[in-house]
């Protein structure tokens, strides 16, 4: 093997090990070298990202509006990026409607109105079922379009049957509301209508329909957090997964981060 092959292979055993380590109870300081950390990032930007999540809060009490707004579009590596997205999402809590309202639809880089879509939901949610429906449909931008869907869901809950929503996570209105159909026929797949978490993971790897995909990945979300699977396990099922089948990948990706902060 040439030296720089077994320079690779090397490098790639150190980041595994300190998969590994940091997986046992993390503390800021460990989550903040996983973001940090290139190797980690290139090999399995997921790993780097599910850190993240966890460093959003400590970030948002750290850093000014500013440096995250920087960070976000700049940061070196996916954890560093969603960790100050997500962080945004805190600190833009202060913002008022009109001004969460601009920067959900404004022309701007999409992680920002992702960052503003979460703290808007708070006056979307005066807003009657049929209103959300027709922002999901026709609002000006995808974040704010997903924003009202899920308000939307959430509104007509009761009403809710797994049949209606598999229906709907297959042919609906939007992208948007078929995307959180299945976000909400999820919690059917947990309890009345329950899957096994082999049919999860296959409906969230191939399902028909991204809404369908999505139903699999949020319910195997849970599985896997409630699963004995450690830290270690869901690091090596997301290189595993590979980027092919993006809501499966997303699946172990959030429930990794609920390991690391447990």
């Amino acid at each position: 093997m040439k030296r720089t092959g077994i320079l690779v292979l090397a490098l790639v055993s150190c980041a595994l090990v300190l998969f590994f380590v940091v997986g046992m109870g993390s503390s800021v300081t460990e989550l903040e070298d996983i973001v940090g950390n290139e190797i980690i990032n290139r090999i399995a930007p997921n790993i780097s990202a599910a850190a993240g999540m966890k460093l959003a809060s400590e970030y948002a009490g750290s850093k000014t509006q500013e440096e995250l707004e920087t960070l976000v579009v700049s940061g070196a590596t996916a954890g560093i990026r969603t960790a100050a997205r997500m962080a945004l999402s805190i600190v833009y809590a202060q913002k008022t409607v009109i001004e969460l309202t601009a920067l959900a639809t404004g022309d701007i880089d999409p992680a920002f109105r992702e960052a503003a879509s979460a703290p808007l939901q708070n006056f979307l949610i005066e807003m009657e079922a049929d209103d959300l429906k027709t922002m999901a449909v026709s609002g000006a931008t995808h974040e704010i379009r997903l924003a009202a869907a899920d308000l939307y869901y959430l509104k007509i809950r009761g009403d809710l049957t797994a049949e209606k929503l598999e229906m709907e996570a297959v042919l609906n209105d939007s992208d948007e509301l078929a995307y959180m159909a299945g976000v909400y026929l999820a919690g059917f797949y947990l309890s009345f209508n329950p899957k096994t978490m082999e049919e999860l993971e296959e409906l969230a790897r191939n399902g028909e329909t991204e809404g369908m995909r999505m139903a699999g990945a949020t319910a195997l979300t849970s599985m896997l957090i409630q699963s004995d699977l450690t830290a270690g396990d869901l690091e090596l099922a997301i290189q595993a997964v590979g980027d092919e089948h993006p809501e499966l990948l997303q699946a172990y990706t959030d429930a990794l981060a609920h390991r690391y902060g447990s």
